[in-house]
């Protein structure tokens, strides 16, 4: 665990865009660890599915930058809620589901981040079906960054040890991906990570 704790850390070093962001994602870093390495990983693998997707340099790098700082809103959130030993309530979730939002408007207050990138912070809960949130947009309607980090952040949150269920393996994670090709995911997107299934594995083998 350790080990994939220590490459994470280092390899953030590059995700952290200005003062404003390092000071954010430290403060996310203090409260909640778990959390901040999860954004580390969701932008490594989305760094591996930026190349898998053929993107410019440019794209990949804002890419890589909204998904490590993906979850910043959730500084705004409780610990209590974040380490829940149960389902959520109907209004924690309600709370929860506000995360985007509140990272959008922290990142809104520095003029350093790229459009994109907030973008992607406002819309990765978002649905190809149309049924996420915060907006419900559908389809290509969503930005493409926004929809390429529901992918891997949800690969990387199936992995995760929860107290009400099962953390899946890197294989059953995939299988919920395909499976939800169309419904939750942008197919192609999902039709780009699978291939990656071996190389992604290795992330979490001392978790």
């Amino acid at each position: 665990m350790r080990g994939i704790v220590l490459q994470t850390e280092r390899s953030a070093q590059e995700f952290k865009h200005d003062s404003y962001v390092i000071g954010k994602m430290d403060h996310l870093q203090s409260k909640h660890k778990e959390t901040y390495r999860h954004c580390v990983r969701v932008a490594l693998l989305g760094e591996k599915l930026a190349s898998a997707l053929n993107m410019d340099p440019l794209s990949k790098a804002k890419l890589v930058r909204g998904c490590f700082i993906h979850d910043v809103g959730k500084i705004m959130i409780s610990n209590q809620i974040l380490d829940s030993n149960k389902p959520l309530s109907a209004e924690e979730w309600d709370l929860i589901k506000q995360h985007p939002r509140f990272g959008a408007d922290i990142l809104l207050e520095t003029l350093e981040l790229e459009e994109e990138v907030i973008e992607l912070v406002l819309h990765h809960h978002e649905r190809w079906d149309g049924k996420g949130y915060p907006h419900g947009l559908k389809g290509e309607e969503i930005p493409l960054l926004a929809r390429v980090c529901s992918v891997v952040d949800a690969f990387d949150s199936m992995l995760a040890e929860r107290p009400y269920r099962r953390r899946k393996t890197v294989e059953e994670a995939m299988c919920e991906l395909e499976r939800n090709m169309g419904t939750q995911f942008d197919p192609l997107i999902v039709q780009r990570f699978i291939p990656l299934l071996n190389e992604v594995s290795i992330m979490y083998i001392f978790r």
